[in-house]
């Protein structure tokens, strides 16, 4: 009963990282930052390279609405707004799907992305818990 229960979003996707990243887990304010580009470096101010899935995709429904806390319809307006302000922003890398990610990250030293639950983890990445 003491247990902390996960949101019903966060069963449907898992967080992998380069192994090159440290640590076992991340705080989902701190991934959030990582994915806004908010934050730029990992602990240890090692370079962070965030990769997102396609808009079209639903595991990147259930990660905004988990992890940023808003409909995908406003990161991607969010998006608009960095990318055309005065100091422009540019998003985080966009692949198309499971595996391309899963690609992305076991070859980018820093990387970080998301994959669906079902989806298995070759042995270049290793999953991420997310934690409240």
């Amino acid at each position: 009963l003491g247990a902390a229960a996960p949101s019903p979003a966060a069963d449907e996707f898992v967080v992998i990282v380069h192994p090159s990243v440290a640590g076992a887990n991340i705080r989902r304010p701190d991934l959030a930052a990582l994915f806004l580009k908010t934050a730029t470096r990992w602990g240890d101010k090692s370079p962070a390279v965030p990769v997102d899935q396609s808009g079209t995709s639903e595991v990147r429904k259930a990660f905004c609405d988990s992890v940023l806390k808003m409909p995908l319809a406003a990161a991607l307006q969010y998006w608009q707004k960095q990318m055309f302000g005065s100091s422009p922003v540019r998003p985080p890398a966009v692949k198309g799907s499971d595996a391309e990610v899963l690609a992305f990250v076991e070859t980018t030293e820093g990387a970080v992305g998301y994959v669906s639950k079902a989806t298995s983890l070759p042995a270049g990445v290793r999953a991420l818990a997310v934690i409240d």
